[in-house]
């Protein structure tokens, strides 16, 4: 599918319809657009297609959150409130007293606030003070409007992205006016994409937008039913396992149903996955409720939000998605234990084409419509989305895959499991070390011993050398170890000491003198805390102040924590 120019003037000149924009949602056309918030929102109904009525449109939006606000967020110390202390008290126990209802929402407000505070620490656009406290209003605003769902933790991350491209649009329709890019818009369009792309505006239209998608995964938020609870009760076992209990919320009913569609498109897998006891239940949650915000960096998954926005309701698309992301990693999946699947799952590898996932999942979508792309090895398993070095390439090796690799199915990268048989010819020759040095017990037997070669022998205890020194060098270090600890504590009670002092001190005088023995201690305890054994730690002098004298004597040598010691030196006795 080729990619559409749609940009911000494209919403003024084209025919908008559903189709035109799943075809360039579809083409990623988004993705260098300027327009991608305008797009969210003409899908998702929150504006219609004929732009004559956005003016309109918008503004009744803006005013329903205006008067939302000035309803729900209380602040006591309002004018429209009456400031009669008896009526306005935080102590009074009176009918509409605005104290009650502030009170009411604190523990609210913290929740939210702990949780925007989090949101995305690694873009800078989501620090700002102003960002955060429009999050937290926002979201405070549909948790009151919306008892029924209230607030569920993972709704700032699906505001986030909303807030986020918005504001992008904004700015990047400021930027087009200001290098006169409009000139082939009349004066009435032009007003209305100043209307629509007003910065003004940004916390009302963040909220009808949040409102629109959360209309679509709420589903997936909803605590069950009090009915629901009691009509499964009697099927509860002692020890029983969560894919084995009856649904209880709608989120529930589609991880089964994500489990059964994996079982249809890869059995291999989805058996895998069910020997070790790992059903969808145990990590999907949050991939639903967060539409794998954690799953996918940011620009790429404003990507899939743009497929999947278009494509409703978004439940099966979503669905399909799921499983295209386990269907990515699976050559990672089949060498994995428990352990290994769990950190994959939970710290998804990030995808490095996502145009063939999108494919992929819009081909589980629509089989007959969309043709399966050809996908090899498309994720960074050593990483993950965050950037740092993934647990499982750090901690545990791979196992090797008992089921043999079709032609068309990925196949598993190199691992550590290469250097397998080096570490089983150590144990071996650990448990065999007895037996590499041998000593004739007969004249009989030591003429066999000198006529047959010993080329095992000498194999074996070329091996017992190298595993002996490996545990010198252990050995060696954990005494070097030790031996900081030691100096340390030494050090620590001369810091107490040297408090004690300062407590004590009556003069100017005194406390200078302190000063300088509190930072000749911190020097004294860089230099000396890889130290050689035998050097003293400092020690109480007169009136049990530290003797610290480091002008007087040459500072000891400082090495590498760590660096390996030479085996050939003589070893340092404590």
């Amino acid at each position: 599918m080729t990619p559409l120019s749609f940009d911000a003037t494209s919403l003024i000149k084209y025919k908008l319809s559903d189709e035109l924009l799943a075809r360039v949602a579809a083409s990623g056309s988004l993705r260098s657009s300027s327009c991608r918030s305008a797009v969210w929102r003409l899908v998702l109904r929150c504006l219609p297609y004929e732009t004559k009525d956005w003016e309109i449109s918008l503004s009744r939006s803006r005013n329903h959150y205006r008067a939302l606000k000035e309803t729900h967020l209380i602040d006591p110390h309002d004018t429209k409130f009456s400031q009669d202390p008896e009526l306005n008290n935080p102590l009074a126990s009176v009918e509409h007293n605005p104290w009650n209802t502030f009170f009411e929402d604190n523990d609210l407000r913290d929740i939210i606030g702990k949780d925007v505070s989090r949101t995305f620490p690694e873009i800078e656009f989501f620090q700002g003070a102003a960002i955060r406290q429009m999050m937290a209003d926002i979201l405070l605003v549909y948790a009151k409007e919306h008892p029924f769902a209230n607030y569920r933790q993972g709704m700032h991350e699906i505001l986030a992205p909303l807030i986020f491209v918005i504001y992008l649009d904004n700015e990047a329709f400021l930027h087009a006016k200001e290098n006169d890019e409009l000139k082939m818009l009349t004066v009435e369009e032009e007003d209305t994409l100043n209307c629509l792309f007003c910065k003004d505006y940004l916390e009302q239209d963040s909220y009808n937008l949040f409102c629109a998608v959360m209309l679509e995964v709420s589903r997936w938020y909803e605590e069950p039913l009090p009915s629901d609870t009691t009509k499964q009760s009697f099927t509860k076992e002692p020890y029983m396992r969560v894919q084995d209990s009856v649904p209880a919320s709608r989120l529930m009913e589609d991880l089964v149903d994500i489990g059964n569609l994996l079982h249809e498109i890869d059995p291999t897998l989805a058996k895998h996955l069910s020997s070790l006891d790992i059903p969808p239940q145990l990590y999907g949650i949050r991939w639903l409720r967060l539409l794998f915000g954690r799953e996918i960096p940011l620009h790429d998954l404003l990507f899939l939000w743009d497929v999947l926005l278009i494509d409703r309701p978004i439940a099966p698309l979503a669905k399909c998605i799921f499983v295209s992301l386990l269907v990515q990693i699976r050559h990672l999946l089949l060498t994995s234990d428990y352990g290994g699947c769990l950190q994959y799952l939970m710290r998804y590898p990030p995808i490095a084409d996502i145009d063939s996932f999108v494919k992929l999942a819009r081909h589980y979508r629509n089989p007959k419509k969309n043709a399966k792309p050809v996908i090899k090895a498309n994720n960074f398993s050593h990483i993950t989305v965050a950037g740092s070095s993934h647990p499982n390439r750090i901690q545990r090796p791979q196992k090797p895959s008992t089921s043999k690799v079709k032609n068309d199915e990925l196949e598993s990268p190199p691992t550590i499991l290469a250097l397998a048989p080096v570490f089983q010819k150590v144990k071996n020759s650990i448990r065999d070390r007895s037996n590499t040095v041998s000593v004739p017990t007969s004249p009989r037997r030591s003429n066999e011993h000198r006529r047959e070669p010993l080329t095992t022998p000498q194999k074996n205890e070329n091996w017992a050398k190298e595993v002996q020194m490996m545990e010198e060098q252990v050995s060696t270090l954990q005494i070097r170890l030790n031996e900081q600890d030691m100096l340390c504590c030494q050090v620590s009670k001369a810091l107490e000491i040297c408090a004690m002092d300062v407590r004590n001190a009556k003069t100017n005088e005194e406390c200078v003198a302190l000063s300088q023995n509190l930072l000749d201690l911190s020097k004294t305890l860089v230099s000396m805390k890889t130290a050689p054994i035998g050097t003293s730690p400092p020690r109480g002098g007169k009136n049990g102040k530290p003797d610290i004298q480091p002008k007087n004597r040459d500072p000891p040598q400082i090495r590498q924590v760590n660096e390996m010691v030479d085996m050939t030196m003589k070893r340092p006795q404590l």
